[in-house]
């Protein structure tokens, strides 16, 4: 135990060599004292009541008052941290610069901007930190505390990593210009309306987007200086073919022109998400925009960038009506309709009707069919707003990094993206992940690997303007902390490295349990690596099984998607590759075990072994049921009633043991007290069920 701690220790000493002996950073000597100064009269006496009066303050309009609170935010985040970093210093607020002790001079340039640039460097008797905007401040600060050894791994107090105790402060040796090349921001496309400390804990690890609006939260988000996003698949709701009229008629019959027209010619109400909305009808896309107005002027007022997404319905078409097919092909179609809502709102803003530079997102995404770029130039007018295109490729594989041209599944996207990166000087493209997707359901996964290789591509190779991804875990990370951590900090730094990082994550989190974690980890990432093989949309395993109505089939599992190819040739295939992943996840899940009773006795990180061993308990028990049910399907299939009872048993037991426990769920599905059992959360409790009622109305086949 003791050679372990002194791991860690040595752990802790090398980064902070390795900080100071790359030449970008000295020591100071330890002050007496610390003066935080901000340009605010009366800071000495009222900083803390700014930094708490959000509340009452119109950041949009008033732009002093709201920098001065973020201001004096910042300032008290510097205080409490250095505070428990030295013992015998005195901290104190000004408005003007001590002669005595050390000082931390904080500026924002525009404090009506959230602009995340900022300068710092060293000055006569201190350090100026200073802000484009009210977020570059605030992040300037954070880095500047990180410079001290700071962490904030997960949200809460008890998930933050202090420095060794009364170093000597570390500065900059030169002067710093944090501007990173994700100018858009990053982030999480997760509705995470209640969680306080979330946000906090993305604003110290620079993350900005946050996809929430309308909030009790909304004046503290104004506070950490984050970027509103709203919207999404707006068009099947406020083009809902079945909305009354004014004339009593329902929207489908008034202006059935409106709706695409499928490539046979005939429209049908029944499957009109199958075709995406005709981009040459004036009038809808008027309409749409009085729609999109409204919501910007009353729910969605704070909104800095709108989501204008198509209907999502995977293997929906473009409109074939001859004047589409002349707009060009679907994202074509797409960028004209947002030019028209573009050209909308711009009359809206002239008119002073909506706030200016309000963004607009569209999408390229397979429920779209707009994953192909457009064949033709940008609208001009997309390119003066800077508005964007956020690249949603849900079915990607996470066996191989995204730019593998390897895989015949991630290097089918790449081509069909092609034309959008290549027009990114004209329209800014983000880039969209799945870490935690629905059909994941907060599966223990562990992304380190593609994290390592995809963030540094997506930022420096394709030029994203910004990178977010669904769906933000909000509770029980365990084993995704990892994932949360080392996106925030690639996103922040995509030169950062991951191997330090690592080494310094399993050191701290799990102390003297590290290196075994670090392990398990290790093994746990490399069995999930067909997470997408097994439970994406589209053509996935889980996608079959769930089509499957529980009897005898005749029809093999599919294996012909660029998705599963390569990966799984046949159902043998994916049976071996299961029966192998329960044998790695059981050392996984028994290993942790033992290490989660070892630690009894030391806090926190008993804690945290004993989260991540709930949640790799929960993987295993998910990977044997999924498991268990396509040899159940391959047993019928075969007509081998005499194995499919055996395995029948086998899968009832593992339905009644999902069954008897929950996993806490994401924000994005909702409040109340309702939490789906672990067989529901598998996706196939429906299969399971249809399975025992045909065998309840054969029951002569299965004796």
């Amino acid at each position: 135990m003791k050679a372990k701690i002194h791991q860690v220790l040595i752990t802790i000493l090398l980064i902070a060599v390795n900080l100071l002996s790359n030449g970008l950073y000295t020591r100071a000597s330890i002050p007496a004292e610390i003066t935080i100064v901000l340009p605010y009269e009366g800071a000495a006496l009222n900083t803390v009541f700014w930094a708490n009066e959000e509340s009452k303050i119109d950041f949009i309009h008033n732009g002093e008052r709201g920098g001065r609170c973020t201001a004096a935010f910042t300032a008290t985040e510097l205080k409490t941290f250095l505070q428990l970093q030295y013992d015998n210093i005195a901290i104190y607020f000004s408005n003007s610069t001590s002669k005595s002790g050390f000082n931390i001079i904080l500026s924002i340039t525009d404090p009506l901007s959230k602009d995340f640039t900022y300068d710092m460097e060293q000055v006569p008797g201190g350090i100026s930190i200073r802000g484009k905007g009210r977020t570059g401040l605030l992040y300037g600060a954070y880095d500047f505390l990180r410079m001290q050894g700071w962490q904030w791994f997960a949200p809460g107090a008890e998930n933050q990593m202090a420095p060794p105790k009364n170093n000597p402060l570390v500065l900059p040796q030169e002067k710093i210009k944090y501007n990173p090349p994700t100018k858009t921001g990053r982030g999480f496309e997760s509705n995470l309306q209640r969680s306080r400390d979330f946000w906090i804990w993305m604003a110290r690890n620079k993350l900005n987007i946050a996809y929430t609006t309308n909030t009790a939260l909304m004046p503290l988000l104004y506070k950490l200086g984050m970027t509103f996003v709203d919207g999404g698949h707006v068009y099947a709701s406020a083009l809902n073919p079945n909305t009354i009229m004014p004339t009593g008629k329902i929207l489908w019959d008034e202006h059935r022109e409106w709706f695409g027209l499928p490539k046979n010619g005939l429209r049908d109400l029944k499957k009109w998400k199958s075709v995406q909305f005709c981009a040459s009808q004036p009038e809808m896309i008027a309409f749409l925009g009085d729609k999109i107005l409204e919501q910007l002027q009353t729910r969605l007022t704070e909104t800095d960038i709108m989501n204008i997404w198509g209907v999502d319905h995977i293997g929906s078409t473009q409109c074939f009506c001859a004047n589409c097919q002349k707009i060009g092909n679907a994202s074509d179609q797409e960028l004209h309709m947002l030019s028209g809502l573009r050209t909308h709102l711009n009359k809206a803003v002239l008119a002073g009707k909506l706030r200016p530079n309000v963004k607009l997102m569209t999408i390229a995404y397979d429920g779209n069919s707009t994953l192909e770029g457009p064949l033709h130039e940008i609208p001009e007018n997309l390119t003066e707003a800077g508005d964007k295109v956020i690249v949603y490729p849900i079915n990607r594989c996470y066996d191989h990094n995204f730019f593998d041209k390897n895989c015949k599944k991630n290097a089918l996207y790449m081509r069909q993206l092609e034309n959008w990166f290549n027009k990114s000087d004209k329209i800014r493209v983000i880039f969209g992940e799945y870490y935690n997707v629905s059909k994941y359901e907060d599966l223990p996964l562990i992304f380190i690997n593609r994290l390592r290789e995809d963030i540094p591509y997506y930022v420096n190779s394709i030029h994203s303007d910004g990178v977010t991804y669904m769906h933000a875990p909000i509770n029980n990370w365990g084993p995704r902390t990892i994932t949360q951590f080392l996106y925030a900090s690639l996103l922040s730094d995509p030169k950062l490295n991951v191997d330090a990082f690592v080494d310094n994550y399993f050191s701290k989190w799990y102390g003297p349990y590290g290196k075994d974690m670090e392990n398990f980890y290790r093994i746990n990432e490399n069995t999930w690596r067909y997470i997408s093989q097994w439970r994406n949309w589209s053509a996935s395993i889980l996608v079959q099984l769930q089509g499957w109505d529980g009897k005898p089939s005749d029809k093999p599992l599919s294996f012909s998607d660029e998705l599963l190819a390569g990966h799984f040739n046949n159902a043998n295939d994916v049976i071996n590759s299961g029966k192998e992943s329960i044998k790695n996840l059981k050392i996984v899940v028994q290993g942790v075990d033992k290490l989660r009773k070892e630690a009894i006795s030391t806090t926190p990180y008993n804690d945290r072994i004993s989260e991540d061993f709930r949640l790799f308990k929960y993987g295993l028990n998910v990977m044997e049921f999924m498991t268990s049910m396509v040899e159940y399907y391959e047993a019928l299939r075969a007509r081998d009633w005499k194995s499919g009872n055996t395995i029948w048993k086998n899968l009832v037991s593992k339905a009644w043991e999902l069954d008897s426990y929950v996993v806490p769920i994401p924000e994005q599905y909702g409040g109340g007290v309702s939490r789906p059992d672990v067989l529901t959360r598998s996706q196939l409790r429906a299969v399971f069920v249809k399975c025992k009622q045909y065998r309840d109305l054969k029951p002569s086949l299965f004796k």
